[in-house]
């Protein structure tokens, strides 16, 4: 509640006390004073919104503790995110190494058998799984 930033805690607790005091008091010296009676009824509704008010108030302290205690959980998840995006990261570049430097070795490879065959113009088996393993990668 919006309007409960602006108030005191202490504040709510106080006029229940007071409302309640106010209503017994009223209670027992009504035959005394002509217009307790009417003090006596309206420390009811202050009563009541009193208890109301601390309620909602202890209810907005509650959900703003779990607000906080959620929010802490989430930079602990965020940072633990971030070693292991680190981790990931660092996964696929060496993948991207390795890929690449097999690449490499199977070009050369290829490059040597061709040359060995390219005169007869026939395609033996070493260069047929040569460029099946290069596909493979």
């Amino acid at each position: 509640m919006f309007l409960l930033n602006f108030i005191p805690d202490w504040f709510f607790p106080l006029l229940a006390a007071a409302s309640l005091i106010l209503f017994f008091i009223s209670k027992f010296f009504a035959h005394l004073v002509p217009k307790a009676q009417l003090v006596h009824y309206a420390t009811i509704p202050l009563l009541v919104a009193s208890l109301f008010f601390i309620g909602a108030n202890w209810n907005n302290n509650y959900w703003l503790a779990r607000v906080k205690e959620v929010e802490a959980k989430l930079a602990v998840a965020e940072a633990e995110s971030a070693k292991e995006n680190t981790k990931i990261v660092e996964k696929v570049v060496t993948k991207r190494e390795l890929v690449r430097v097999q690449g490499n070795e199977i070009v050369k490879y290829v490059d040597r058998e061709v040359v060995k065959y390219d005169e007869n113009c026939k395609i033996p088996d070493p260069v047929v799984e040569a460029h099946n393993k290069a596909t493979k990668q």
